[in-house]
């Protein structure tokens, strides 16, 4: 059947009108709406990251993209709960660099807080190729000096690095994902309260710690807490000994899963601390794991023999993220 010149443009514009509603109503929950740039030569709307920061108003809810072009920003950086939604991006964790030197010393008392280069305590944020330093650098004389401490819930970092000697990384509290980050230190350089997920991160231990040092320091207090880290197709390199990880309490949750471990593993693995039942309470446990350093032959009698269920359930996204706010975030 012959169709009119009336039918043709009829179906051409149903068609039309078919693909701008598609085009206008499927909307990215994570869409960047606006982009500050800080830059340190002017070419930038800010030459400060801590000012570009306060740039934002109180309570924002569009997604905000924080551009922090090539450099060394030695500044000490701290974004308040208040100030959420907010994606920070670099050119890439060897060209944009933000460092400071703070630390904990005989002399002069301070909390492990107070010694971080960077602090983020708010929700929905998104960190990508980014390097976070604390210059503090004895490493014969280790001192709390924190490089990123991050206590806000739904935060994840991508290609980032972190380093440090002591208290590097202090995953605080919160829900955190971690992909293809660097983490380098000696003592307790990953630690904290958070539940987070590692996935194919570098664990590197810095050289010339002068006895074993420790990978995690986990809180955990009460055994029905959701929280722990787990470590997901990692590696865990670097030059000095480590325990890979000592209870920050009776509780104390950490998984490695089909990670790789050079010889600078401890043959016990693990150190009970100050606990008071002497770890038998943790929940420290490997599994799929290759390399030197994985062999658990002489591990501590209470690392604890992960069934499968088990390892699918804390391995799983879901562990961190049963709602989604992963891929709702900004990019």
């Amino acid at each position: 059947m012959q169709m009119t010149m009336k039918s043709l443009l009829c179906m051409a514009f149903l068609l039309f009108s078919s693909l701008l509603l598609r085009n206008t109503i499927v909307v990215n929950a994570g869409s960047v709406v606006k982009m500050v740039v800080v830059d340190l030569h002017g070419h930038g709307d800010f030459t400060s990251i801590q000012k570009a920061i306060d740039s934002i108003p109180d309570g924002n809810k569009d997604w905000t993209k924080i551009y922090i072009k090539a450099g060394v920003y030695s500044e000490k950086v701290n974004l308040t709960k208040n100030k959420g939604r907010l994606v920070f991006e670099g050119d890439g964790p060897s060209y944009t660099k933000i460092q400071w030197g703070d630390h904990c010393s005989l002399s002069k008392v301070s909390q492990t807080s107070d010694t971080a280069t960077f602090t983020s305590a708010a929700t929905d944020v998104v960190f990508k190729r980014i390097t976070f330093m604390n210059t503090y650098n004895d490493i014969a004389n280790p001192r709390i000096a924190v490089a990123m401490l991050v206590s806000g819930d739904k935060t994840s970092f991508y290609d980032c690095s972190f380093v440090g000697i002591q208290d590097t990384l202090c995953d605080l509290q919160g829900r955190h994902y971690f992909k293809n980050c660097q983490i380098v230190g000696a003592v307790d350089f990953i630690f904290g309260f958070g539940q987070s997920i590692y996935e194919r991160c570098q664990i590197v231990t810095s050289r010339g710690l002068l006895v074993p040092g420790w990978v995690t320091a986990h809180g955990r207090y009460e055994p029905l807490q959701p929280t722990g880290f787990v470590f997901k197709n990692c590696s865990l390199t670097g030059f000095s000994k480590v325990y890979l990880g000592r209870a920050w309490g009776r509780y104390s949750r950490v998984v490695f899963y089909n990670t790789f471990m050079a010889d600078i593993v401890l043959p016990k693995g693990w150190d009970s601390w100050h606990t008071p039942d002497h770890g038998i309470n943790t929940n420290y446990g490997e599994a799929g794991c290759t390399g030197p350093g994985a062999d658990t032959r002489a591990r501590v009698p209470w690392e604890k023999k992960l069934n499968p269920k088990y390892i699918q359930q804390i391995t799983s996204i879901t562990f961190i993220d049963s709602e989604g706010w992963l891929i709702n975030q900004g990019r």
